[in-house]
């Protein structure tokens, strides 16, 4: 039997990724707020005296920033991606898994944003970098941009999820 290119599947296969806090991210966050500290700094030591409330307010707020930035890391999602062809779903250990819809925020080749919205409510950030061998990382990517896999239905003809025809 041949077959067209339009009837060839172009789908990724099935895959799984482990999914840790992203050290990158981590250190990202430190760098901009440890700059932002610094630049207070300089501000500080070349404005015309020194304005105490000034710089108790910026203070609270650098504080109030960096408790929030380490609480969105520190709540990161831990466990294994998984990708079955046609649904994602993240396994945390305990628990339920989440399953539902992948979106891409962010795509840095070697590090992927992603929001992992679930079919019951529950949304979780991702944040994915190439960790061990480079196929693994590119089966990951090729799965996060593919189209799922259609569904055969009763009558026998097939339906694409999510709306991607």
């Amino acid at each position: 039997m041949l077959m067209t290119r339009s009837a060839k599947s172009f789908h990724a296969p099935a895959t799984r990724h482990e999914v840790a806090r992203s050290r990158r991210l981590g250190w990202f966050i430190a760098g901009v707020l440890f700059a932002g500290l610094g630049a207070f700094a300089v501000w500080i030591t070349h404005s015309a005296g020194s304005d105490l409330f000034r710089s108790a307010v910026f203070f609270v707020l650098w504080i109030t920033s960096a408790g929030l930035a380490w609480r969105f890391w520190f709540r990161l999602p831990e466990g294994v991606l998984y990708w079955d062809g046609l649904h994602w779903s993240l396994n945390q250990g305990a628990g339920v898994p989440v399953a539902g819809e992948l979106v891409v925020h962010a795509d840095f080749q070697s590090f992927l944003l992603l929001q992992l919205h679930g079919v019951d409510g529950r949304t979780r950030w991702l944040c994915l970098e190439r960790v061990g061998p480079r196929e693994a990382w590119a089966a990951l990517r090729r799965a996060v941009y593919s189209r799922p896999k259609p569904e055969p239905r009763a009558d026998g003809m097939f339906s694409v999820r999510r709306g991607d025809a």
